[in-house]
C-alpha cells in the first residue's frame, strides 16, 4: 500500500510540472536493459527515479573499440499511447560541448518487441551538428511498449557510447488521448489505440465510415466511404458528394444519371439528365455527352447528329451512295435504299441499275433486238444496232424488218434462184433452200442436172491450165539453160559468133503458144 501511494505521488508530481500527461517509467517496476556495460554503470540507474547527472548515478556502455553501436532499452511494461521521451545525460565532464559530445547523431526509437526496431521506427533522430543539452525532451506519439536510445555515431573519434542518467516517458492509457487524457480513442477503430496528442488512429484507421484517417475528421472534398476509400464520380458536378453514401451533392454532368452519376444515359438519350433524345443514329445509339451519332447514321440521313435529311440524289446510312439517275421520268429516288417506283426506258432492277439484258430494250426492258449483225445486242434503250443488219434483214436501224419473200443477204440485195421444192422461199440469212424442184441441184438450186458435158468442159480447161504452167516452168528452165551457154561460147569466141547466134527454138515455141492462153 504505501509502495503503491508513492507511485501515484511520483506521477502526479510530474503532471503537476505542468506536463500535464502521465509518466510511466515508475521506479522498480520498470525495466531497462543496455547493448553493453561499462564497470558498474548498469541500466538500471536510468530508471530509478534518480536524476543526478554525475556519471555514478548514470548508465555507461562499454568502450571497447570494436563495438559499433550502444543502446538503451527501457520496458514500459505494458502498451501505452506515448506522448514524449525525456532523458537526462551526465554533465560532469566540465563544458556542454565535453558533455554530450558522444550523444550526438543519436535516434530515439519505439517498438512493441525486444528485437532492435529498424530507423524506420524513430520518432527522432539528432542530425549530428549541434551541441546538445544534457537535459532533452523530444516529441514520439507512437503507440508501444519499448522505448529506445540508440547510438552509433563516432564523431569523437571512439566507439558509440552512451552516458544516461534517467528516463522519463509521457503519455496516456491507449484508449485516452489530449491534456489529462480526459479524452476516449471511441472514433478509431479498435477504440483502444490512439495519439497521445492530437487522436490520430493508428493504421487500423477510423470506426464511422466517411471519415478521413488519422484523425477521421470529415473526408477530403471528392472522397466518401469507409475510411474515404472511395472516390466520388467524376460526373458529379462540382464533384462533391455526400461523405457517406457518394450520391452527388448537386447533380450530374451531361451524359450520366443515378445519385452517384455513375450511369451513361441509355441507348436513345443524352444531355444533361438523359433529357435529350438521339436523332436518327444507326442503331439508336448516340455519344451519350452530346448526342453525337458514334456509329454513324441511318439511311436517309447526314451530319455528326444525323440530323439532316439526304440531298436529292443520295442514298443509304451518311448518303454516301448515289441514286442511279435512271427511275422512270427523272424521278428521286427514295433516300433509303435508293429503290425507284419505276425504270426509265433500258433499265431494270429495283434501284434502275442494271440495263437491260442481252436481246432486249426499252421500257420495261419488254421489247427484243431486231437481227443484230454478228450476234451483237442492240442498244438497251432504243433497240438499234450499232453494227447494222445481219444478213436476212433490211437495213433499218433496228434491223427489225425481215427480207421480203424471194429475197436474201446483206441488205435483202439477192434474189432466190425460184427453184426451191413447191416454190418455197429461200432462206432469208443464206438463201439455201431445203430442197430443189425437179431438175435443180445444190445449196441454191440455181444448177440445172443432166449436163455432163459441161463438166466435161471444166475438166478440159482445168487441165489446160496445168498443162500451159507445166510449160511455163520448162521454158523459163531453157531459156536459163541456153543464157549460160551463150554466155560461155562468147567468153571463148568473142569475134566470131558477135550477133551470130539466132533466136532459140524453144523461145520460138514459146512465141507460138503465147498465140493461144486459155487464162
Amino acid at each position: 500500500m504505501a509502495g503503491g501511494l508513492f507511485l501515484l505521488v511520483y506521477i502526479i508530481s510530474f503532471v503537476t510540472r505542468g506536463q500535464a500527461y502521465l509518466q510511466f517509467v515508475e521506479p522498480g517496476y520498470t525495466t531497462a536493459t543496455s547493448s553493453s556495460t561499462y564497470a558498474n554503470y548498469i541500466a538500471s540507474r536510468t530508471v530509478d527515479g534518480d536524476v543526478s547527472q554525475q556519471i555514478s548515478r548514470c548508465l555507461h556502455t562499454d568502450s571497447k573499440t570494436d563495438i559499433n553501436k550502444a543502446w538503451l532499452r527501457v520496458d514500459l511494461m505494458k502498451t501505452i499511447s506515448i506522448k514524449s521521451v525525456k532523458f537526462w545525460y551526465r554533465n560532469d565532464r566540465g563544458s556542454g560541448y565535453g558533455n554530450t559530445i558522444r550523444l550526438r547523431g543519436y535516434s530515439i526509437r519505439v517498438s512493441n518487441g525486444t528485437a532492435l526496431p529498424p530507423p524506420e521506427s524513430s520518432c527522432y533522430t539528432d542530425p549530428g551538428n549541434v551541441t546538445l543539452s544534457t537535459i532533452i525532451e523530444k516529441d514520439c506519439e507512437r503507440t508501444a511498449k519499448y522505448v529506445w536510445i540508440y547510438q552509433d555515431n563516432t564523431l569523437d573519434g571512439i566507439c558509440p557510447i552512451l552516458e544516461i542518467c534517467e528516463v522519463q516517458v509521457f503519455g496516456c492509457e491507449t484508449g485516452k488521448y489530449g491534456v489529462n487524457c480526459n479524452k476516449t480513442c471511441s472514433h478509431c477503430k479498435n477504440k483502444v489505440s490512439c495519439g497521445a496528442v492530437s487522436g490520430k488512429c493508428n493504421q487500423e484507421g477510423c470506426v464511422h465510415a466517411g471519415f478521413q484517417t488519422p484523425y477521421c475528421q470529415h473526408c477530403i472534398d471528392g472522397t466518401y466511404g469507409e475510411e474515404c476509400s472511395e472516390t466520388c464520380s467524376e460526373f458529379c458536378k462540382s464533384r462533391n458528394c455526400d461523405r457517406k453514401t457518394g450520391a452527388c451533392n448537386d447533380g450530374c454532368l451531361a451524359g450520366y444519371s443515378g445519385n452517384q452519376c455513375d450511369q451513361k444515359c441509355g441507348i436513345g438519350r443524352y444531355g444533361l439528365k438523359c433529357g435529350e433524345s438521339c436523332m436518327h443514329c444507326l442503331e439508336g445509339i448516340c455519344n451519350n455527352v452530346n448526342g453525337i451519332c458514334t456509329k454513324g447514321c441511318e439511311s436517309g440521313f447526314k451530319a455528326i447528329m444525323c440530323n439532316t435529311p439526304c440531298d436529292k440524289g443520295e442514298y443509304g446510312r451518311d448518303c454516301k451512295h448515289k441514286c442511279s439517275g435512271n427511275c422512270l421520268n427523272g424521278e428521286i429516288c427514295d433516300p433509303r435504299d435508293g429503290t425507284c417506283p419505276s425504270c426509265a426506258a433500258g433499265f431494270q432492277g429495283t434501284k434502275c441499275d442494271q440495263k437491260c439484258s442481252d436481246g432486249t430494250y426499252g421500257g420495261n426492258c419488254s421489247e427484243i433486238c431486231g437481227g443484230c449483225l454478228n450476234g451483237t445486242t442492240c442498244h438497251h434503250v432504243n433497240g438499234q444496232c450499232p453494227s447494222g443488219c445481219k444478213p436476212g434483214w433490211i437495213s433499218t436501224p433496228n434491223c427489225d424488218l425481215p427480207c421480203a419473200a424471194g429475197t436474201f443477204g446483206l441488205d435483202c440485195l439477192n434474189t432466190c434462184s425460184g427453184h426451191c421444192l413447191h416454190s418455197a422461199p429461200c432462206d432469208r440469212s443464206t438463201g439455201h433452200c431445203q430442197d430443189c424442184s425437179q431438175g435443180w441441184t445444190n445449196n441454191f438450186c440455181n444448177e440445172q442436172t443432166g449436163k455432163p458435158r459441161k463438166d466435161l468442159e471444166r475438166m478440159t480447161l482445168e487441165h489446160l491450165k496445168l498443162d500451159n504452167k507445166r510449160l511455163a516452168a520448162e521454158t523459163a528452165f531453157l531459156k536459163t539453160k541456153e543464157k549460160y551457154l551463150w554466155l560461155k561460147i562468147n567468153s571463148e569466141f568473142p569475134i566470131v559468133l558477135k550477133n551470130k547466134i539466132k533466136p532459140s527454138v524453144s523461145e520460138r515455141k514459146l512465141s507460138r503458144m503465147k498465140q493461144f492462153n486459155p487464162e
